[in-house]
């Protein structure tokens, strides 16, 4: 959904009329002429900080879509079309409005991150634009690691982990983290280190979790590190923490709503039932979700 109340201001294009570069050009004129005198109060009012949890909000909204999209016959459903196609305009109009804060300051435009943008593109991709080697995805990846190291090496405090943003959802920084200190080695050579390690690591917990003097920080330490641990394995077998964990809690949440509808129908609530009546249920949700999954 979009943040902002604004209204139309006219510039939509006729019926029939293709979309094109030209899009792009009322798009931006529109947002010049929200922010213009005269223009929209709420849009003339923000600044780069109040906008900050809307790139957020709307990066997540566009991130609900995509998990609708399992299938390319996901995406050409009217209704998952639709909300896409929306979502990613709302994304669009937090970097068009932040450009035009920039250019508002005489800094840059908009024009000047799409070109800054596309130079990086075509810099990161020699295998494309230039005469390096890369005939899968991984010697892609490697290939754009090698470029960016070459970019940051005359910066004397620069590190691997630079352009990790701090502010990412946490698995998903663990993540890229992980990512880069293992396209420059840092890394178990197969899954069994991995594994070992986060055995260890549950030994650790355990052994804080029934020490006599059970401390807070040290729980947190050690779940810390497994966390860590996990998202390695995560990363080694290619899988997204951050997906995994939001697909678990849309399973726990059908499954959930499973339980209060059969209690419902006894006439008790979850707060009313003892925690064997509610795993009967929890495993009956189990046991439907396994029994579609099998069709």
């Amino acid at each position: 959904m979009s943040q902002s109340p604004s209204g139309n201001t006219g510039n939509t294009p006729p019926p029939g009329t293709e979309p094109s570069l030209e899009s792009f050009a009322r798009l931006f004129e529109t947002v010049h002429r929200l922010r213009a005198p005269g223009g929209c109060p709420w849009d003339r009012k923000q600044t780069h900080q109040t906008l900050r949890p809307y790139v957020i909000e709307e990066a997540y909204e566009v991130l609900d879509v995509l998990d609708q999209i399992n299938t390319p016959e996901d995406l050409k459903k009217d209704s998952v079309k639709a909300a896409f196609r929306e979502e990613l305009g709302d994304l669009l109009m937090q970097v068009v409005l932040h450009a035009e804060m920039t250019h508002e300051a005489g800094v840059f435009d908009v024009y000047e991150v799409a070109e800054a943008l596309n130079e990086k593109l075509i810099r990161r991709h020699p295998h494309v634009f230039g005469d390096v080697q890369a005939n899968d995805a991984d010697s892609a990846v490697a290939s754009w690691e090698k470029q960016k190291a070459k970019e940051k090496a005359d910066k004397p405090q620069s590190s691997v982990l630079d352009g990790v943003p701090r502010g990412m959802p946490t698995l998903q920084r663990a993540g890229r983290v992980i990512e880069k200190v293992t396209h420059i080695g840092f890394q178990w050579k197969d899954i069994h280190g991995p594994i070992e390690k986060v055995e260890e690591e549950v030994r650790e917990l355990k052994a804080e979790l029934l020490a006599t003097e059970v401390k807070k920080d040290r729980v947190e330490a050690e779940l810390g590190d497994l966390f860590f641990s996990l998202c390695n394995i995560a990363f080694l077998t290619k899988v997204s923490p951050e997906d995994s964990l939001r697909s678990f809690l849309r399973r726990f949440e059908t499954r959930f709503r499973h339980v209060e509808t059969r209690l419902k129908e006894t006439g008790k609530s979850p707060d009313q039932s003892t925690l064997e009546e509610m795993d009967v249920y929890w495993n009956e949700a189990k046991a439907i979700e396994k029994a579609a999954a099998a069709q």
